[in-house]
């Protein structure tokens, strides 16, 4: 008698109720998926996660109040063990990069939804990252080209908070903005200072204007 795999548990975090909808029926039609949970937004999610521990969260990247990528970052320090893939109307490359430096592993934008997203899971589960061939062929290109400014040793959000910060905007106007919280600006601020090797408000300051960051 052999033993039967359980199946890889999965929460679905998406705002529109049709499209989760959709989302649920694909993957309940796989046996070796079980869907254990659903949320609309990302404060809710982060409860619900930690509470249930699925092996996959799906999560919209577009989502009211806090956005899909704050809450990946969330969700990483909530639960880390658990795997993360977007589910997104984006394409552009920006959102794809944004996502894996939050602590994402796969991508599959909506248009592919049908097609890809169940080998998404699937790879995620592994331990491998996901994204369609053309989004893995651009990520590709742009680590290979040099970065004449030095920030890419910032990741993108870090970026953006020492943006901020350089444009005078306090840690509300920015957190704000970012969809993120006043103290996990301070955190982001804290890396990049620390990544670029100075002290203070000043420093992270002059270091973008040397680099005419700020257009």
């Amino acid at each position: 008698m052999t033993n039967r795999v359980a199946p890889l548990r999965v929460f679905l975090v998406e705002d529109h109720r049709i499209v989760r909808a959709g989302v649920r029926a694909l993957l309940q039609a796989h046996e070796q998926l079980e869907v254990v949970g659903e949320s609309d937004g990302g404060e809710d999610a982060l409860e619900r996660v930690a509470a249930l521990a699925p092996d996959i969260v799906l999560l919209d990247l577009t989502l009211p109040g806090m956005n899909g990528i704050a809450t990946a970052e969330a969700l990483r320090l909530a639960v880390p063990g658990v795997r993360l893939v977007a589910l997104s109307m984006h394409e552009e490359i920006e959102y794809v990069r944004g996502f894996l430096e939050a602590g994402g592993s796969g991508y599959v934008p909506k248009s592919a939804v049908e097609t890809q997203l169940v080998d998404a899971v699937f790879a995620v589960a592994r331990g491998e990252y996901y994204a369609p061939p053309g989004l893995l062929a651009q990520l590709a290109r742009q680590a290979r080209t040099p970065d004449p400014y030095g920030q890419a040793r910032l990741t993108r959000r870090e970026l953006e908070v020492v943006q901020g910060i350089a444009r005078g905007n306090t840690y509300r106007e920015i957190a704000e903005a970012l969809g993120i919280s006043e103290k996990t600006v301070a955190t982001y601020r804290d890396r990049a200072a620390e990544k670029l090797g100075v002290r203070n408000r000043a420093g992270l300051v002059r270091w973008v204007l040397e680099r005419k960051l700020l257009t």
